[in-house]
């Protein structure tokens, strides 16, 4: 009986047309919802990454800027252990420009004892925080410090404080300047509370000890990382990139970790699988609710309208046909009887539903867009003959204005030069991924920028390979490494030459002793009277004194002659190829220089002597001590013989 029933063409064709519907709604629905889970789990992972790497480079430049302005207001301050208790008011006064990064401002005096604070904490008035972590890390290491977050006294809120040492002239330990940061306050930390993901994600920014600085619906105290979440534990550990973990509540998510440079914290931006897979989940379950419908609504009908209504069907089969050409834009026509109408039906849901996931996809391409768009550092893709296929606005600081970056040739716009090579496209076309290369990046317009340049290759060696460069502003690094370069070398007061920078100067040219027909000359320069210039005029009466001193040795000297404060008063310079007959000259000239300085202060009139001793330096001397020793020696015999005179001790080769 069952055969005779397949036997009629009808019948066949109603079981090949249903079991066709069957299968094509079902291989559709497995392949959209695989293919869409890739595509959203892809873009989940990127995402998340995204937000974990641009909140944890903002936090880096942050953190960067407070420890900066932090450091160099604690340089700035350079005075003896007394004078930095006597002065702790004064001196936190000049830090208010710098208040508004931090909750509150804090002077602590060597032993931890809390001088100044600003705005004012009454209750922290000579407390003793000596026993703080970060303070007592400050003074055992004598660096910058970030605490780790704990509960303060006076408001308990969670806290982390940043410090920086205070040091006197001779580089001693005096103090520490320190700036809070409350992180339930509404600062630079409360972005990472208010940044979502999706509609669930979120953001959390922890230590790598395993405390909660901020996170989403934090509202008060001190939280640990919790350890149910294999991603932030092995972000404790040091982990950085993107896996899968779990959310608060168990829920398993897609987790992005980000390390910070500058604390040791990390960024966790952690999205729920369900939320990031929402789309693909919700696809499913109206393809299968639409398999479920086409399979019951058309079994009761089907064999009839199938016997006498296939015309209309091939109708909607052409209909169908266009809309997949793209010559028909308007929805198939659900016309006819309740089954073709159905499937019109099912077909319309389809491609509605497909336009909605592609249309997401499209947003979430325009969001990385957006991304890019916001970065400071120049993005640009080529392909390997270098043309230019992508570039985000921030490229044409760097490429230069007014050209069409996309289709130009990216060598023909900018060079690319390193300390030692010019690098072509071939370079990069043959080079590995290049990651922080520094250079000197040469535009049309003329500008020559310090940048940083990453280079990754995309799909190497196949037909669409592309090369992604990133340049990054170079600039402002390389200006504070030659600014540190310069403070290593020099005296902050007067702008001299250090000590140190000095001696190197002095083996120098006593390595050369030998090689010169006329001697380098030495001079020690011994002030007289200063003290009473300190004492009755102030310590900022001396330091103008000083300066205005350094200025009349620069002028007396040339430019290839050294000049250098040794110490507090004591003052050295050296003169290559002068001889011992030209540097008394220069020597008088010196000294009656500082005799006629006069600086008035309250109606008196305050100057200074120098007592000065000179020598040469000969191949004989077996290391800088020796001559040191006998300018040295002719110092004290113009002291011994009255001060403010010229000695000349002649090597004894001279």
């Amino acid at each position: 009986m069952i055969r005779a029933w397949f036997d009629r063409l009808a019948n066949r064709g109603l079981v090949l047309f249903v079991g066709a519907i069957v299968v094509t709604v079902v291989v559709v629905s497995l392949v959209n919802m695989v293919i869409s889970r890739q595509e959203l789990e892809q873009q989940a992972r990127s995402q998340v990454a995204t937000v974990a790497e641009m909140l944890g480079s903002e936090l880096d430049r942050k953190l960067i800027e407070r420890f900066g302005v932090l450091t160099e207001a604690a340089e700035s301050v350079r005075m003896d252990e007394t004078s930095f208790r006597q002065f702790s008011g004064l001196i936190m006064e000049r830090q208010r420009p710098i208040s508004h990064l931090f909750e509150h401002l804090f002077l602590f005096d060597r032993q931890g004892l809390v001088l100044e604070s600003y705005p004012e904490v009454g209750e922290l008035a000579g407390a003793d925080l000596s026993g703080r972590t970060y303070f007592q890390d400050t003074v055992d290491q004598l660096t910058p410090q970030i605490s780790e977050p704990f509960t303060s006294f006076v408001r308990e809120l969670p806290t982390v404080v940043m410090t920086a040492p205070v040091f006197d002239h001779n580089g001693s330990l005096v103090g520490v300047l320190a700036g809070s940061i409350v992180l339930t306050s509404n600062n630079f930390l409360s972005e990472i509370s208010a940044t979502g993901i999706g509609n669930e994600g979120y953001v959390t920014l922890a230590s790598r000890s395993g405390l909660v600085l901020v996170r989403k619906g934090q509202i008060g105290g001190i939280e640990t990382v919790a350890r149910n979440n294999p991603a932030d534990l092995a972000a404790i550990d040091g982990f950085e990139g993107v896996t899968r973990g779990v959310t608060r509540e168990g829920e398993p998510a897609m987790v992005a970790v980000q390390q910070l440079d500058m604390a040791p914290w990390f960024v966790s931006a952690t999205w729920p699988l369900s939320d990031a897979f929402g789309p693909a989940n919700r696809l499913g379950e109206d393809l299968a609710w639409i398999a479920a419908m086409v399979v019951l609504g058309m079994l009761p009908f089907s064999f009839f309208l199938f016997r006498r209504y296939l015309n209309p069907l091939r109708e909607l089969a052409e209909q169908i046909h266009a809309r997949h050409l793209g010559t028909r834009e308007q929805p198939v026509e659900e016309a006819g009887y309740q089954e073709i109408r159905e499937l019109a039906e099912v077909f319309n849901r389809v491609i509605s539903d497909r336009t909605e996931v592609e249309a997401r996809l499209r947003a979430e391409q325009q969001r990385g867009d957006s991304i890019l768009s916001a970065l400071q550092e120049g993005v640009v893709m080529t392909d390997t003959l270098g043309n230019i296929r992508y570039a985000n606005p921030a490229a044409g600081n760097f490429l230069g204005r007014g050209y069409e970056l996309v289709g130009a040739h990216l060598f023909e716009l900018v060079s690319f030069e390193t300390e030692h090579d010019q690098w072509s496209a071939g370079h990069f076309l043959g080079s590995d991924e290049i990651h922080g290369m520094d250079g000197i990046l040469r535009n049309r317009s003329g500008q020559a920028l310090d940048v940083e340049i990453t280079m990754l290759h995309v799909s190497r060696g196949e037909v669409d390979e592309r090369l992604i460069f990133v340049i990054r502003d170079d600039s402002e690094r390389r200006r504070q490494e030659q600014q540190l370069s310069w403070q290593a070398t020099h005296d902050s007061l007067t702008g001299l030459l250090n000590r140190r920078a000095f001696s190197t100067e002095l083996v120098k040219w006593l390595a050369q002793a030998s090689a010169l027909e006329v001697p380098t000359v030495l001079m020690l320069i011994d002030l007289d009277h200063f003290k009473p210039v300190n004492d009755e005029g102030g310590h900022l009466l001396g330091d103008e004194l000083l300066r205005q001193l350094s200025e009349i040795l620069k002028g007396v000297v040339r430019k290839t002659d050294a000049v250098a404060r040794f110490g507090g008063d004591e003052f050295a310079i050296l003169l290559p190829a002068c001889g011992l007959g030209r540097g008394a000259d220069l020597a008088e000239q010196v000294r009656s220089g500082i005799g006629a300085l006069q600086l008035e202060q309250d109606g008196r009139r305050f100057g200074v002597t120098a007592s000065i001793g000179l020598t040469d330096l000969n191949a004989g001397d077996s290391s800088p001590r020796e001559a040191l020793a006998r300018a040295d020696e002719g110092a004290y015999a113009a002291k011994a013989r009255g001060r403010n005179q010229v000695v000349a001790v002649p090597s004894t080769e001279a």
